[in-house]
Parts: structure tokens; C-alpha cells; sequence
């Protein structure tokens, strides 16, 4: 079968994952690219379709009408990362999403919740599945690690290393990282955060020359509750071969979602054998059920007890038990790949 991804790679990866050792051919592209030959539409992130900007009016008619064209000769499937674009506030995505949903043949969730929660948005007869998100098992494979301190100028030796991998899309986000860090029982704690004030929006009235002074200041004044010796944080995206490392020397993972339906990042440490501090929110409460991972409640902000839990899993070594090592294959690429395909061909057999 042949594939049509209406927009260009993401940075995550995790697609990359399943077509590693899927049969159908996965085509990258404009929304616009579409012939006859395309089987399949599917459909990762809706906003992608227009690089991540904000679509106009003319460009969702444009959409809606090559959308019409593609209904003619295959299938559109929605693979579910969100209902709707995160964080934002003023709804400029919400549009494209409602077309998007509108004309779905099939979605793809990755989880229970989204499939009980979800259905709704979707026309009666469109098909739904669950198939859920793979492990990152090709960071594994690679040989190419290097050095975290080298590129931060860093010392993580004789650390106990709390990251945050993805980028901190509100001060809810970042506020929550600070609090769950705090209460960790560790002396010796360090935060590493590669990608922390990406939520941070200059005010327009702020002169152009001024605003790196004005970035600068917020994030000083952010990080007030920390002793400057216990972090460090950036504003770039890591290179994978940087952010294997980081994983790798990392005592504890901290997954900051706080309106999510989904996080990659929960599947990152489930792939290097990490404990994490995980949010019970949407799929992420199943998935941490099915792994034996505890969750916090975000609401009543039950970090304590949760983090004690965490941090006894690694001192009884449970993340190499044959009960989670036998739990992480259901998720391998390979068998994710499979249920992909399995579920094209329904569509189109």
C-alpha cells in the first residue's frame, strides 16, 4: 500500500519507529502531492499540514477541497497525538482540526481514553482502533552518543540527574517541573531542562533591540526558587545523539503534561528502562497502569507519595524484572508496524 503523509517529518521520530518495518510505503509531502496511487491519507499533525502556522481561510479551502479529491480513490486515517493544538489560547487552529475530524474515514488512537473520550468529534460512520504509540527502540541501536556536558558545559558526574525532554509549552508546565523537583529526597539533585522557555511569549510592545535583555530577565526572575548550582536550561532542540545521552545518565525523568492526550516522552523512558514522575491525564494514566508505573494526581498534587514510589521501583531494580521487559515488547516498532498495516488493509480490502 502506498501512503501519503500530508506533511513534512516531524522532529519526534516515533513514526519513523513504525515505517522502519512497515510493508507500506510512507510518502512525505504537501498536501497537494496527492494522485491516485495513494491508498491512504494518514493524517500525524494537523498543523503540520501548514508547517506549524496558522492557516487562513483561503488555505482551509484549499485543504477542504483536495480532501474532497482524496475521498475519491483511498482513505483518510487520523492518527490522534491531540484533539487540538497545544496551548493554543485563541483557538487559530481549531478550525483546521474540526475539518480534519470532519472527513476522518478511520482514526487511530493510542489509547483507551482517547477512544471513549474522543469518538464524539468524529462522524458516525468513521472506523476507530487503538494502536498504540511504539518504543524508540532505534535510539537504542545507535552507536552515536555524545557527550551532554560537552555541548551545556555541564558536570552531571556523581549526579543525581532530573531531565525534562520536549519542550516546556506553558509556565503551568514549568511551575509543575520546579514543585515535583523540590520534593525529591535528594542531596545531590540536578535539573536539566535542553528545552525550558519555549512558552515564552515577548510582548509586541517590547522594542525589537530590548527583547533579548526582556527574555533574559523573565527567565531570571523564573528561576528564583532554584539555587543556580542545581540546574541547567536551554531553549533549543537536542540533537538525538545528545538527548540519548541525557536519557542515559539520567536518575529520574519528569513528564510535565499537564492538558496532554498523549506524550512521546513517557514511551522514551519506557525504551531506556527510566523511572519517571508521570501526570495521570488522558492515555498516559492506562499506559502507566499497563507498565506498573504509579501517577500523581495534578490536581491534589500528590508528588510526595508518588515520587517515593518512583524512586523505590530503581532501588528494587524493577525496570529490569522479566514482567516489564516482557510488557515493553507489546510495544516494539516491529509489532506496532504490523497493526498499521493491518489496519490500512481493513480499509481498503
Amino acid at each position: 500500500m502506498k501512503v501519503l503523509v500530508p506533511h513534512q517529518k516531524d522532529q519526534n521520530i516515533y513514526l519513523d519507529e513504525i515505517i522502519k518495518y512497515s510493508e507500506s510505503e510512507f510518502v512525505f509531502g504537501n498536501f497537494k502531492d496527492f494522485n491516485s496511487s495513494f491508498d491512504i491519507v494518514n493524517i500525524q499533525f494537523p498543523e503540520a499540514i501548514f508547517d506549524w502556522k496558522v492557516p487562513t481561510q483561503t488555505e482551509l479551502n484549499e485543504l477542504e477541497s483536495q480532501i474532497r479529491i482524496w475521498k475519491m480513490s483511498s482513505k483518510i486515517v487520523y492518527t490522534m497525538n491531540d484533539f487540538k493544538k497545544h496551548y493554543d489560547k485563541k483557538e487559530n487552529f481549531d478550525n483546521l482540526f474540526s475539518l480534519i475530524h470532519k472527513n476522518a474515514d478511520a482514526v487511530i488512537h493510542l489509547g483507551n481514553y482517547s477512544m471513549q473520550h474522543c469518538q464524539k468529534m468524529f462522524s458516525e460512520d468513521c472506523i476507530h482502533t487503538i494502536i498504540h504509540h511504539p518504543l524508540y527502540s532505534s535510539l537504542l541501536e545507535s552507536g552515536k552518543r555524545e557527550n551532554i556536558e560537552e555541548i551545556y558545559k555541564i558536570d552531571l558526574e556523581n549526579k543525581f540527574v532530573v531531565s525534562v525532554i520536549g519542550g516546556i509549552r506553558s509556565k503551568e508546565e514549568m511551575k509543575l517541573i520546579f514543585k515535583i523537583f523540590k520534593k525529591i529526597p535528594v542531596k545531590n539533585k540536578f535539573l536539566v531542562v535542553p528545552r525550558m522557555f519555549q512558552f515564552l511569549e515577548i510582548p509586541d510592545y517590547i522594542p525589537y533591540r530590548f527583547r533579548k535583555k526582556y527574555r533574559k530577565l523573565m527567565e531570571s526572575l523564573y528561576c528564583l526558587s532554584l539555587s543556580k548550582k542545581q540546574y541547567y536550561f536551554n531553549s533549543l532542540f537536542l540533537d538525538y545523539s545528545y538527548l540519548i545521552n541525557l536519557v542515559d545518565r539520567s536518575s529520574v525523568i519528569i513528564i510535565p503534561r499537564v492538558r496532554n492526550l498523549n506524550s512521546g516522552n513517557l514511551f522514551l523512558g519506557l525504551t531506556f528502562d527510566k523511572p519517571m514522575v508521570i501526570p495521570g491525564i488522558g492515555n498516559l494514566t492506562e499506559e502507566a497502569d499497563n507498565f506498573g508505573l504509579p501517577v500523581f494526581d495534578i490536581i491534589n498534587n500528590s508528588y510526595e507519595d508518588v515520587i517515593n514510589k518512583v524512586l523505590e521501583l530503581e532501588h528494587n531494580s524493577y525496570f529490569q524484572t522479566k514482567q516489564f521487559q516482557d510488557k515493553k515488547k507489546e510495544y516494539q516498532p516491529e509489532k506496532i508496524a504490523m497493526k498499521y498495516d493491518s489496519f490500512f488493509k481493513s480499509l481498503i480490502f
